[in-house]
């Protein structure tokens, strides 16, 4: 029994042996310069930052109860490749409607008027400000062109803002937008009523009364930044914008819900 019992210790140290041994020489032998270590594949995103955009919403609840809203607007932001004046990211407005939600540029010469999108070139840093107004066509003397909303309450949100990135492929701009909002940029944005000379914070925001107030147009801005007495300057009268389509879009009496598509990427 002794025998069987010291041949079984040797067999078990052998092996134990054997092992640390093999272990020991392929750890060497991976050292060696015949049989480097190749290091990690290192991963590259091929994406880098152009900037961020938002889409405000716009309802407006008519005497009779209905509700009309514009989904196509309201998009602006700041991109690398986009310019403070007219640039291929700012579409223009098709004409005049029921209710829509147009940014009016009087300062861009030729190209002055409504556009549906505004973007600016992108910079962490400066304050930002965006003058959009909400537009009723009504013609008294012809109650069936259009209707009649200055006396209509008016919701304006801002759901989400997005992270845009983007890679460029000889000169082919690809761009990607994050899933989830940037809530710290979201936070930096007000909202100033120009024609009340008021400002919402987005809290304050969603609990406001807003009114078209016997008004077929409403200005207002978002502010990135801190908000002073300029951001309440009232817009002079708009002038004849050149180059415009004067035919009515339609927009369709819809009920309210959070709109989410995604108007307002820049064009690839």
């Amino acid at each position: 029994m002794r025998k069987k019992i010291l041949l079984s210790g040797f067999i078990v140290l052998t092996l134990l042996v054997s092992g640390c041994s093999k272990d020991k020489n392929s750890e060497t032998a991976a050292e060696t310069p015949d049989n480097p270590i190749e290091p990690p594949a290192v991963v590259v995103n091929p994406y880098k930052t152009a900037g961020w955009y938002g889409k405000t919403v716009v309802h407006a609840t008519a005497e009779d109860g209905k509700i009309y809203s514009h989904k196509s607007a309201g998009v602006f932001g700041e991109l690398v490749q986009s310019s403070d004046d007219k640039d291929q990211h700012d579409i223009p407005g098709y004409g005049p409607a029921k209710l829509q939600i147009v940014f009016y540029k009087p300062e861009w010469g030729d190209n002055n008027g409504y556009y549906f999108s505004d973007y600016r070139s992108y910079d962490d840093n400066s304050k930002q400000v965006w003058t959009f107004q909400v537009l009723n066509t009504y013609v008294e003397k012809d109650p069936d062109y259009g209707v009649d909303l200055s006396n209509a309450f008016v919701t304006i949100s801002l759901p989400a803002i997005y992270d845009v990135r983007y890679k460029d492929d000889n000169g082919s701009i690809t761009y990607k937008e994050s899933s989830e909002s940037n809530i710290t940029l979201l936070n930096k944005l007000t909202l100033v009523d120009v024609d009340n000379n008021t400002a919402y914070s987005l809290s304050e925001l969603q609990t406001a009364s807003l009114n078209m107030d016997g008004k077929h147009t409403r200005t207002f801005r978002w502010v990135l930044g801190t908000v002073d007495q300029d951001d309440y300057t009232p817009l002079a009268a708009p002038q004849r914008a050149s180059g415009r389509n004067s035919a009515a879009t339609a927009f369709d009496v819809e009920p309210i819900q959070q709109n989410s598509g995604n108007f307002g990427l820049p064009p690839r």
